[in-house]
């Protein structure tokens, strides 16, 4: 993985990676074709886990910890039909054309959230949901298929770190970029999956800049 540390004139934390592939604008249909397909890998993956965690739960252990995941999974799933409505009760908007840039936010503060949201509003960048749960992230990012998610390392149930793992999986085309607490954090969130990692003393208006140049603004 290539690590790079462009300059920052704040003086202030931020590392990226190279993606490999460049973003690219989608159409609307592909969109909703790239909604669709990670639906379908989400429920094949949730039965095979589910089938899996059922025939190993021998122990009080194992129990407690298929529980956890069945809560996590019933979460995910909660957010992602809740959000799949949404997209079919506007199913006659569908049109060839360029998608809008579309993102998702997940973070414990709101206050930062809505600085973010408002900066990137300023920049034609519709943010489509913004979140404090880690289970909740994975649901909606799955049904939302947007083009920026930006995560929290510390989140509940599901971590930034798991999350983010899951864009590779359910949302290939999806950028992602991390806030992290300290550091020394930085590199698991890039090899978890993240383009973009800053630390948290860095204002929500210079994150803002940052994630809308991630897709071409």
């Amino acid at each position: 993985m290539t690590r790079l540390s462009p300059s920052d004139p704040s003086g202030r934390q931020l590392t990226v990676r190279d993606p490999g592939t460049a973003w690219r604008p989608r159409g609307e249909i592909e969109v909703l074709r790239d909604q669709i397909s990670a639906i379908d890998r989400w429920n094949s993956a949730r039965r095979v886990a589910e089938a899996a965690a059922q025939s190993a739960a021998r122990s009080r252990e194992a129990r407690l910890d298929l529980s956890r995941r069945m809560d996590i999974s019933r979460r995910e799933h909660a957010a992602l039909v809740s959000r799949t409505d949404d997209h079919l009760r506007a199913s006659a908007r569908t049109l060839a054309t360029t998608a809008p840039r579309r993102a998702v936010l997940v973070h414990r503060h709101e206050w930062f959230r809505e600085r973010v949201a408002r900066s990137l509003h300023e920049r034609g960048i519709h943010v489509v949901a913004q979140l404090d749960n880690g289970a909740d992230a994975v649901g909606v990012m799955i049904a939302e298929q947007p083009d920026l998610l930006l995560v929290e390392d510390s989140l509940a149930m599901l971590s930034g770190e798991e999350v983010l793992r899951s864009v590779s999986t359910y949302a290939p085309a999806t950028v992602s970029a991390a806030q992290v607490a300290h550091d020394d954090r930085m590199g698991a969130l890039l090899d978890a999956g993240a383009h973009a990692v800053w630390v948290r003393r860095v204002p929500p208006q210079d994150v803002a800049v940052q994630l809308a140049q991630l897709v071409g603004v």
